[in-house]
């Protein structure tokens, strides 16, 4: 990770995530999207306040509207959205629609004004593959020449 951040210029942020069983998330896919200008996350599936502060900070600091999703909300694959641009530029949230159907009017208004939603249902990844629509997606941060 260290060596990462030095080639890239990034700062790592490292914080504990656990579920509502207290188990330890595996992958942060499963709590957090982070978007161009936003960042949903489950903040409560951050026990420590110390680390949840530094992750709050520090996504502000880079001036990223937070959408806090709850622990069901996690459990309906709602941090394990994506973010995406078309080929004509434009910016696209995608998820399933298990996901989009766990959030509330206020926070799909908010994700609104960032992107576009497109959901579908992926319930079979969801009930059997154990992943949700990011599982699904390559990301590639190549520009076309």
């Amino acid at each position: 990770m260290n060596e990462y951040c030095r080639l890239t210029g990034y700062t790592a942020v490292t914080f504990t995530s656990v579920d509502k069983g207290r188990n330890p998330v595996y992958h942060t896919n499963v709590m957090m999207c982070i978007g161009k200008t936003y960042a949903v996350i489950c903040l409560e599936s951050i026990p420590y306040p110390a680390e949840r502060k530094k992750l709050i900070d520090s996504l502000l600091a880079t001036n990223k509207e937070i959408i806090d999703i709850s622990f069901t909300q996690l459990d309906h694959f709602a941090g394990n959205m994506l973010q995406v641009k078309n080929v004509t530029g434009e910016l696209l949230l995608v998820m399933s629609s298990q996901a989009y159907a766990s959030l509330t009017t206020a926070q799909v208004d908010k994700l609104q004004k960032h992107n576009r939603i497109i959901h579908s249902p992926l319930d079979t990844i969801e009930t059997a593959g154990g992943g949700s629509a990011r599982c699904m997606m390559a990301e590639v941060f190549l520009e076309k020449n």
